[in-house]
């Protein structure tokens, strides 16, 4: 892995981690991940889930809340990866990856794919206890985690387009786009069932990589769509958003999608860590 050569430049554009906006897909999108991933679990881990899809859509946006009392939560939120060398070159180690930075330079640079990691070890804390409510709880925290990192512009330290120009776009794409997808269609993520598969503790970086290839096509899109608005005293109208929309509206949707699944998956891991326990009435029910 070869050192970035302007590290001090690049430290030097990285925007401060407490300029970032405060939430990625808003309630809305965070909900529906949560929703979704209860559907994408497979059916030996589902009862340890009945009745709580309350709990994983009430508590879905807890971490953005936890921003305004915690100073340490916002960089657990994304990712900059062009200090790096690219999503590519960011190491899996997160003692690495500081010593790589520097410790300033790695905070500011954010940690979502470690955050995942802590919360599927919590999740498999609360599955060793036998707790279901701590257990619905911890999910639903990290499928924070995993929907942030499925938005393009947590992986970029232009995440709000202020390195282009396009500021605001972040609002745009991951809470303007949805809003309209969810009111005009009602959609919702589609069900896909989720599989351990090899490796997940180095599946957060390849979903780093997967969101961070997309940044310069979200951008493009927007250039698109603005060059075909024109713009009122009120900001982008019709022309912007029914353009930005048919650009962008199946990859918001399937970055939702995967977001589902792959949280899913992600519990299916933390339960796999705990030794795939039954939950505590399923043990009961097998005593009797």
């Amino acid at each position: 892995m070869r050192k970035p050569a302007l590290l001090l430049a690049a430290a030097l554009l990285l925007a401060p981690a407490f300029s970032r906006p405060l939430a990625a897909w808003g309630a809305q999108g965070h909900q529906m991940v949560a929703s979704a991933a209860l559907k994408d679990l497979p059916p030996e881990l589902a009862p340890w889930f009945v009745g709580q899809e309350p709990t994983l859509r009430s508590h879905a946006n807890d971490p953005d809340h936890w921003k305004d009392r915690d100073p340490r939560e916002r960089p657990r939120h994304y990712l900059d990866c062009e200090p790096y060398g690219g999503a590519d070159q960011v190491p899996q180690s997160e003692a690495a990856a500081s010593a790589w930075l520097g410790g300033e330079l790695f905070v500011k640079c954010g940690r979502v794919p470690w955050s995942i990691l802590d919360r599927v070890r919590r999740l498999a804390a609360a599955f060793r206890a036998g707790d279901p409510d701590q257990v619905g709880f911890e999910a639903a925290i990290l499928s924070h985690y995993v929907g942030d990192l499925h938005v393009p512009l947590h992986t970029t330290r232009n995440h709000n387009g202020q390195e282009s120009g396009q500021h605001g776009i972040h609002g745009r794409w991951e809470t303007g786009l949805l809003d309209r997808i969810v009111n005009l269609e009602g959609w919702v993520p589609e069900v896909r069932p989720a599989v351990l598969g090899a490796d997940p503790e180095a599946a957060p970086w390849q979903w780093l990589q997967e969101s961070f290839q997309l940044v310069p096509r979200v951008l493009a899109d927007d250039r698109r769509a603005e060059a075909a608005d024109v713009r009122g005293l009120d900001g982008l109208g019709r022309a912007y958003w029914q353009v930005f929309l048919r650009l962008q509206e199946p990859e918001v949707k399937e970055r939702l999608t995967l977001a589902g699944q792959r949280t899913a998956r992600m519990v299916v891991y933390a339960w796999t860590l705990a030794g795939r326990p039954q939950p505590p009435e399923v043990r009961l029910q097998a005593s009797r």
